[in-house]
């Protein structure tokens, strides 16, 4: 296998057992693959870096925002229609703890690093460039405007998951999962990636059951793509 596509494998936590033994040999043995190596794990830290520091600022704006006031019922009538809303709450309790679509859809969705083209500086400003480099600052209006530009002349499946992937991080959750099922039946590189996303995008719109048959589809392919976090969140949609 090509080095530069092992490499992307690895970060993508696709490799099967013989490509891992295959890079761990060409990390111990191999200088270039271990400088290239080192150059993608520096790009993939400094773009998850990069969303924690927004996740970060986000939080901080919302821990400086003005406290909510406690109200304090007096009347003795109220007393009794807490207690009533006590006795509601607890029969419903058992509902009220199954997670909603949104906050499994939170728990399980991660933005999809750049581990197609990672921008190196200096390199020459093309279409493609100008796409991924716009994706890894997270300008996602950006990256879908070149994408779709770039797809016009380029139909390459992998461009093409990107824009899906631009479109999600955009928030147009319709638009993402109609790019994906454009290539569900694809065999191309991002195959595993298009299957999960689309299971994740099911899950926020509220088809469990389609999500699943996404999730087991995985399954059946024998994907380690997420092997772990597929499992869980089989069972939670079970649950449900």
């Amino acid at each position: 296998m090509n080095k530069e596509d092992l490499l992307k494998k690895y970060f993508r936590q696709s490799l099967s057992e013989e490509e891992e033994k295959e890079f761990t040999l060409l990390l111990e043995s191999d200088h270039d693959f271990k400088a290239l190596y080192e150059e993608y794990s520096n790009l993939n830290l400094a773009f998850k870096s990069h969303e924690a520091e927004e996740l970060k600022a986000f939080l901080t704006s919302i821990d400086e925002q003005e406290g909510v006031k406690k109200i304090i019922w007096y009347k003795s009538s109220t007393f009794y229609y807490l207690v009533a809303a006590v006795l509601i709450i607890a029969l419903c309790l058992p509902f009220l703890l199954k997670p909603s679509a949104s906050s499994l859809y939170n728990e399980f969705y991660e933005v999809y690093p750049n581990v197609e083209q990672p921008v190196v500086r200096g390199s020459e400003e093309t279409n493609t460039y100008n796409a991924f480099k716009a994706y890894e600052a997270s300008n996602y209006s950006l990256a879908t405007k070149a994408f779709e530009e770039l797809l016009q002349t380029n139909s390459n499946p992998n461009y093409k998951f990107y824009f899906a992937m631009s479109l999600l991080n955009d928030g147009k959750f319709d638009q993402a999962l109609n790019t994906l099922k454009d290539l569900e039946d694809l065999k191309f590189s991002y195959t595993d990636e298009t299957l999960w996303y689309m299971s994740l995008i099911l899950i926020k719109q509220e088809q469990p059951l389609k999500a699943t048959s996404k999730l087991e589809l995985l399954d059946k392919l024998g994907s380690s793509f997420k092997s772990k976090e597929r499992k869980v969140l089989l069972q939670k949609l079970q649950d449900n």
